[in-house]
């Protein structure tokens, strides 16, 4: 596995990258055998350490791990990091073989292999100060600024059971995710609740 480790704000010297690559692949070979890469990007803010980590299959479609943690100094945040990455292999372990197992991943390289295309936007917060006295037209001109594109990227829906969406969107630490349900090739949602659960968006028309 090519493991590629990155600083921000900090020296990544040879050391802590030979630490990160030794214990990376060790720590997720047991679970995630066909992992092809990884990258291990640290950022120094004052004085802490923070390490974000994504461990990917490299396929379309593929198994993507991704996790972060924080530490006082860059081994701690790098082995909390790790360990948070492990604990999700680990839980879904059989979840993730019977993926493997109906071709799931591979699809995308058989020639009928479809998948919405779509655009992935990052928006800055809205930002509302409600002690401040604005004019009502100040406040429109306050929003159309934070509604700004700060980026953007392609990216594909791709069509998945719940419990394979949910399996993804934890792996891949993300909020929430857009996938085509396998069982009604409708347009779906999951996303994590505030009080720990999961909910399911699934549009009746």
């Amino acid at each position: 596995m090519q493991i590629r480790v990155v600083g921000a704000h900090t020296d990544v010297g040879q050391s802590l990258t030979q630490y990160v690559q030794e214990n990376l692949e060790k720590a997720v070979k047991k679970y995630f055998e066909n992992a092809v890469s990884a990258e291990v990007h640290f950022v120094k803010n004052g004085h802490i350490f923070k390490v974000t980590l994504s461990v990917n299959e490299g396929i379309r479609g593929g198994i993507i791990v991704k996790s972060d943690a924080e530490a006082g100094d860059a081994y701690g945040a790098f082995n909390e990091a790790c360990e948070r990455s492990v604990k999700q292999l680990s839980r879904y372990k059989r979840k993730i073989k019977n993926y493997r197992r109906n071709g799931a991943g591979l699809k995308s390289l058989e020639p009928d292999y479809k998948a919405v295309d779509a655009m992935k936007y990052v928006l800055p917060p809205l930002k509302y100060d409600v002690f401040a006295e604005m004019e009502r037209d100040e406040m429109e001109e306050k929003n159309e600024e934070s509604h700004k594109v700060i980026s953007e990227k392609t990216t594909e829906i791709e069509e998945l059971s719940v419990d394979e969406a949910i399996m993804k969107m934890d792996l891949a630490n993300l909020p929430a995710l857009v996938f085509i349900n396998s069982l009604n090739k409708r347009i779906n949602v999951v996303y994590h609740r505030k009080d720990g659960n999961i909910s399911l968006v699934d549009p009746q028309v």
